[in-house]
């Protein structure tokens, strides 16, 4: 089982009610999930710690 708990850093909310931190979080756990899904449907030999790190530079 891979980490997840590791590498599902959020630096900073952009709202601070209950629902929006709910919101981020359930965004985050989505995000890792689908970028896990596409390592694994396209074979990818990077782990998924690395990917995502790409995906966190190359976001903008």
């Amino acid at each position: 089982m891979d980490q997840a708990a590791l590498h599902l850093h959020i630096k900073s909310f952009f709202g601070t009610s209950e629902n929006a931190v709910k919101s981020q979080i359930w965004i985050a756990i989505s995000v890792y999930v689908l970028v896990a899904i596409i390592k694994k449907r396209l074979e990818i030999k990077a782990d998924l710690y690395t990917i995502l790190r790409v995906l966190s530079l190359a976001q903008f």
